[in-house]
């Protein structure tokens, strides 16, 4: 587990017994560890640039958006389901409730609350049962979905991993992995590069549809690295109208196996890097999956190709659409994606009519303000890497 900061007492049952009802030092002690992870990837490999968006004007009007709905949503979302219910409910990849998503909740969750006592709206010691609402809900939900006994990808085993599939999905994946030949190769990484980012586009910019999970190490010492992708099919991007709807599919998983030799590295919230980067050439076995309707389906050649053709018109559409957009219009489009991470759960749960999926109207009035780039980065280097803290995130209470 973490080591740069001392584990309490109850390590363990904090980690895996979603029955414990941790002490609010051993919140803060999850706090610590997450937010130390969290600044030290943004501080290392995370630049916000992009074409059509302002990043860091979404990021802090979403995170304030987060800090304001969240706790209200899974409230909600609690009356119809516990968190293990619902991850029990589907496959535990190749959907929107994929562990990046889940990792964020809490993150952005905290980032909004820093955000606010930064601003002096509120004081640290602000909304305590709210934060602990939100923290049980990704706690259990995590402890449900991982398969390795721990919160965080720094803390298994390898380190800086990811395991959410269990034995016998590991088993059903190999079953339908196909020998990687070059031309097999090059139709996945073709795809695997139009869908991502056909995915970043839909996603303003953000990673949220795009996470990695593994290495699953197998008993010959290769390993199998999962990339979930998953485009809207639901409705809940309504700047995809009309676009979404030529899509053959929409939920993917590209499973690769590899050597010993390829070293595979997630960072806290499920983005993994590779060593040597161009690992593809190592590439033993391969196989696209489609998840669309809960269900594992390997897909064939022909149908990948029809998929890549399908993206890429899709991502040529959605990005003159949204270069046509007022950009106050298109930035409230990411606000919204940001904060809408819970749709999928609520989805799940069967309550997804019940909440208000408005952006709250002083978040909205607050672009003016957030557009000023000099204002924006101020605040967003402040929380993210502060000076005065070894971690994003002051304590709780």
């Amino acid at each position: 587990m973490t080591a740069q900061i001392e584990l309490p007492a109850n390590a363990k049952a904090v980690y895996t017994d979603p029955g414990y009802e941790p002490t609010l030092e051993e919140w803060n002690w999850l706090v610590r560890v997450a937010g130390a992870a969290y600044k030290s990837e943004l501080s290392a490999r995370t630049v916000f640039e992009s074409e059509l968006f302002g990043m860091n004007t979404y990021i802090l009007m979403s995170m304030m958006e987060d800090y304001l709905r969240v706790p209200e949503r899974i409230r909600t979302i609690r009356e119809h389901a516990t968190p293990a219910e619902l991850v029990a409910k589907t496959l535990p990849i190749g959907n929107k409730r994929s562990f990046i998503n889940l990792a964020a909740m809490p993150l952005h969750y905290l980032t909004g609350r820093e955000l606010f006592v930064d601003l002096g709206e509120n004081s640290v010691a602000d909304g305590l049962d709210e934060q602990l609402e939100v923290l049980r809900f990704w706690r259990e939900a995590t402890i449900a979905m991982r398969t390795d006994g721990v919160l965080f990808n720094m803390d298994a085993e390898p380190p800086n991993s990811s395991h959410v599939v269990g034995d016998d999905l590991v088993a059903e994946i190999r079953g339908h992995l196909l020998p990687a030949d070059d031309a097999l190769k090059a139709g996945i990484r073709k795809f695997g590069a139009r869908l991502t980012a056909y995915a970043f586009l839909e996603n303003c910019d953000a990673r949220t549809a795009v996470c990695d999970t593994g290495p699953y190490v197998l008993e010959d010492g290769t390993f199998l690295a999962l990339r979930e992708t998953c485009a809207d099919g639901d409705g809940d991007f309504p700047w995809l109208d009309g676009i979404r709807e030529t899509l053959p599919y929409h939920h993917f998983v590209i499973a690769h196996r590899l050597p010993s030799t390829v070293k595979m590295d997630n960072n806290v919230w499920g983005t993994a890097w590779f060593t040597p980067s161009d690992y593809q050439a190592d590439i033993i076995e391969a196989r696209v999956f489609c998840t669309d309707g809960g269900r594992l389906r390997p897909l064939g050649a022909d149908e990948v190709a029809e998929a890549t053709k399908a993206i890429r018109s899709a991502h040529r559409a959605l990005y003159q659409r949204l270069a046509e957009t007022d950009p106050e219009e298109r930035n409230l489009y990411a606000t919204q994606m940001y904060a809408w991470k819970l749709k999928a759960w609520a989805r799940l749960a069967g309550c997804y009519d019940e909440l208000d999926w408005s952006v709250t109207p002083r978040i909205v009035q607050s672009y003016e303000k957030f557009s000023d780039p000099n204002l924006a980065l101020q605040l967003i280097g402040g929380v993210f890497v502060p000076q005065d803290r070894p971690g994003c995130f002051r304590p709780l209470g």
